[in-house]
């Protein structure tokens, strides 16, 4: 209490008093509201559905799954493999200049950073789409190179099969090569 003027003490013990009284009247004030609550019948508790099996995914939880998640895993670690392991090879148009375009891509970023969230997806028999918002950032593995920063509204075509969905196109198709 050396350094503090009495008068300076006071204030600060009537200040430190009033903001207790205060909190004690808002908490008396509640107790009156928390007791009528108290008082009123119970909502009838709901018992959710008992299901002995899992609920089918949506088709949405499905394309996430198989198709944007191990995506955007693949192009975070710099795996081109497991990038291009969510394509059809043999139902997705040039898929070795895809290939070769993700191995540059690749070869020329340190880190990459990549978001989406889902607009939409459809689906009619074993044909879909999804549309969703796409950020990227990439470093670049030389300083001469500028860091790449990217948004787009990405269109992807895609395709079920026998292990789920996968990805047959996607525009813009220089989304990579920019």
């Amino acid at each position: 209490m050396r350094g503090i003027p009495a008068t300076g003490l006071m204030a600060e013990l009537l200040g430190r008093a009033a903001l207790a009284l205060l909190l004690l009247a808002l908490v008396c004030a509640g107790v009156p509201q928390l007791s009528a609550q108290d008082k009123q019948a119970p909502a009838p508790e709901q018992q959710p559905p008992e299901t002995s099996e899992p609920q089918p995914l949506t088709v949405t939880e499905q394309v996430i799954r198989d198709v944007l998640e191990p995506l955007q895993q693949g192009i975070e670690q710099l795996d081109p493999a497991k990038v291009l392991a969510v394509f059809d090879p043999q139902e997705t148009p040039d898929y070795a200049r895809l290939r070769d375009q993700m191995r540059a891509f690749f070869s020329q970023h340190d880190a990459v950073r990549f978001r989406y969230k889902v607009l939409q997806v459809t689906s009619e028999k074993d044909r879909g789409s999804a549309i969703a918002e796409v950020d990227m950032a990439a470093t670049p593995a030389y300083e001469t190179r500028m860091a790449v920063q990217r948004s787009t509204q990405m269109s992807f075509q895609l395709k079920l099969g026998d292990k789920g969905w996968k990805l047959i196109g996607f525009t813009p198709a220089d989304f990579f090569t920019q």
